[in-house]
């Protein structure tokens, strides 16, 4: 994994997503928890964890967090927040956690290095295997016709010796789904091409279930639990009990 959003630009990686609120995210996830974890248990996985941003939040509402990332670029910003958190250099496709969880996280679509259904299948049963009874599975997701779309987003950052403009993109075509990301980092321009699993929806929610999961797909607006009408979901697997 030699993504420059992950390793040469992980140092400016919480300012380039300056935008997101991760408070108002961890408060939803917080009512996902409650309404949907029936395990009992208070150990969270945070898979693809980045800089550890939720990880941090979550341990501080007083879970046992665990956060696991390919980046050990990105776990060296992750370590410098919370002494509490375990950080943990590790492939979602590979990992063996040692122990098992109520609540695991995957979000900022990274699910999606899933890059085809057999390893979206392994890693969900990967998943399946690590969740307590009752436990749950919360990751987003989007439908791959997004990728159909010709809509560009930009977003910037600027203090007194940083500026940056980071332009996302999806691309769907003859059943390839790339992320496209431009970053102009001071006048110096970067890309990188992300290679995506190609899945809709009704894909995903197919593949869950076969893994043995109880399945519910949510809008992605951190806002209210409401069912999905998009395309940007947020999925909760549930751990039969």
């Amino acid at each position: 994994m030699n993504y420059q959003f992950y390793t040469r630009l992980a140092k400016y990686y919480d300012r380039i997503y300056h935008y997101v609120d991760y408070r108002g995210q961890t408060e939803f996830f917080l009512h996902l928890i409650e309404q949907f974890n029936k395990s009992g248990n208070n150990n969270i996985l945070d898979i693809a964890c980045g800089t550890g941003t939720h990880a941090d939040l979550l341990q501080k509402k007083g879970f046992d967090v665990t956060g696991i990332d390919l980046s050990s670029d990105m776990l060296d910003q992750a370590k410098k927040k919370n002494e509490f958190v375990e950080f943990i250099e590790g492939d979602m496709k590979t990992m063996k956690p040692k122990k098992q969880y109520g609540v695991v996280l995957c979000f900022f679509n990274s699910m999606l290095y899933n890059t085809n259904r057999e390893e979206m299948v392994n890693t969900l049963i990967n998943v399946y295997s690590c969740l307590h009874k009752g436990g749950i599975l919360v990751f987003d997701t989007v439908d791959k016709s997004i990728g159909e779309e010709d809509s560009d987003e930009e977003y910037s950052y600027s203090d007194d010796n940083l500026d940056i403009i980071f332009k996302p993109h999806w691309v769907y075509k003859k059943n390839i789904m790339k992320l496209e990301i431009d970053f102009t980092l001071n006048l110096e321009v970067m890309h990188d091409t992300h290679l995506m699993g190609a899945f809709s929806l009704k894909e995903l929610e197919e593949i869950a279930e076969q893994v043995g999961f109880e399945v519910m797909v949510l809008n992605r607006n951190f806002d209210r639990i409401e069912a999905a009408e998009g395309k940007h979901a947020i999925f909760v697997c549930k751990k039969g009990e």
